[in-house]
């Protein structure tokens, strides 16, 4: 469904033109910009966010504390179970959600949650998903595809919804052998999918991925079956479109406009650049519902220095997948999932198509089960050197753990429609 106020509402299409305006601005004015909208935003939800009001007190906090980004360290951190708990004091009093949109995150994180956007926050979040495609390449009369679960991630007038929950993979390429899209916009699981069917007849210009971690392995698989490279987006559902991939894809730029974000430790201390954190986020345009300091589960690592195409957003080095999915030892120490993710990644990057899938699941502390489903160009020995590969790995981290390897001929997907790489049940 093409958003009505997308063409004709003068929110989006001004929201639209500052943001393609500011892009080239100095990073210093940038800033200084987006600490103006965090101060209004901060103000907001003291005196008129019943949640926040409290919250504030609580930590002996006041709006005009806030006089450089370093001062929202003093706010204690919203959770999604804070969100969950809190589903009205959260909300701007006074306003009806009735005339707002509603909407729904898929759970990935076990916990779904509903939020409300009110006309001018929904049409900004259209603005800003609208901004990243037009400065990929993406053109109005495109025919664009979008393969998701929900239908929220129609932008374009020219866009097409394949819901993936409805219909298999089969179904879903002979549907884009007719239609011939010039653009696809999926779940990195689809496409991992796609690119192990037949592709004959299906030669897209422009591949965007959402909702999802992004692996080199899917990446590899795109760029060998299309000769294309991915672009990469990132957002949430409560937040909207925070950082986007550009031609250079050297990161995703950090749209200061669209939210604060930060990068904090399990103390809530921030990261340096290049040092892996926990993403927490301030969302700047939303005043029905806002969020400020959200932790929007995601780990991240932020890029120390500036893109090449000249853009002056600041840049993501890299989305390293859930917080939830931290790696606990025996230890007892907790490892990321990027590191476990190389032992596989490395054997597969010269024949991206022996592997077709592959997921990680932490049962206990000294036992991992390791599912790969064979490729097209499958190579038994390349399985044998993955199962080298974290043995050393567990030897060199002097963890005594199990790692039971299995071939299996499908890694079915959640009901969300994604597929998660790593999956820990040790809390």
């Amino acid at each position: 469904m093409f958003m009505k106020y997308f063409l004709t509402g003068t929110v989006a299409t001004r929201f639209l033109w500052h943001l393609r305006k500011n892009q080239w601005k100095p990073l210093r004015e940038l800033k200084s910009l987006q600490l103006k909208r965090l101060k209004a935003m901060v103000h907001h939800a003291y005196n008129h966010v019943p949640y926040y009001h409290h919250l504030f007190k609580s930590a002996e906090f006041k709006p005009e504390d806030v006089e450089s980004f370093k001062d929202l360290q003093r706010i204690p951190i919203t959770t999604k179970m804070d969100v969950q708990r809190n589903p009205a004091n959260i909300i701007t009093v006074g306003v009806d959600t009735s005339k707002c949109t509603e909407y729904f995150t898929t759970g990935s994180t076990g916990i779904p949650l509903k939020t409300y956007k009110d006309l001018g926050a929904a049409s900004k979040d259209t603005a800003l998903k609208a901004y990243a495609f037009l400065e990929c390449g993406v053109r109005l009369t495109d025919r664009f595809v979008s393969v998701a679960w929900r239908q929220r991630s129609m932008i374009l007038p020219s866009q097409i919804w394949i819901p993936s929950r409805v219909y298999k993979t089969d179904a879903i390429t002979d549907y884009l052998r007719r239609i011939k899209p010039d653009i696809i916009y999926a779940y990195p699981s689809f496409l991992e999918e796609l690119c192990s069917s037949d592709t004959s007849g299906i030669s897209p210009r422009l591949i965007f991925t959402q909702a999802a971690n992004l692996t080199q392995h899917c990446r590899s698989l795109v760029r060998s079956t299309f000769s294309l490279e991915i672009y990469d987006t990132y957002g949430s559902t409560e937040l909207g479109r925070l950082a986007f991939e550009c031609n250079e894809h050297s990161g995703l730029h950090i749209l200061t406009d669209s939210g604060v974000m930060e990068f904090v430790d399990d103390d809530g201390e921030p990261v340096a650049p290049g040092e892996i954190g926990e993403i927490v986020v301030t969302g700047l345009y939303n005043y029905a519902m806002p969020l400020i300091r959200y932790n929007v589960g995601d780990l991240g690592t932020l890029a120390d220095g500036k893109c090449s195409c000249g853009r002056s957003w600041p840049l993501i080095k890299s989305i390293e997948g859930r917080s939830n999915d931290v790696i606990v030892m025996p230890s007892g120490r907790k490892l990321y999932p990027s590191l476990f993710l190389l032992c596989i990644e490395n054997e597969i990057e010269e024949n991206p198509f022996c592997i077709s899938q592959y997921q990680m699941i932490q049962e206990k502390r000294n036992r991992i089960i390791l599912k790969l489903v064979p490729g097209k160009e499958f190579d038994q020995r390349v399985v044998s050197r993955i199962k080298q590969n974290f043995q050393n790995l567990f030897i060199r981290l002097d963890e005594d753990i199990h790692v039971d390897l299995r071939c299996v001929e499908k890694i079915p997907l959640e009901r969300t429609g994604k597929r998660r790489k790593v999956i820990s049940l040790v809390g």
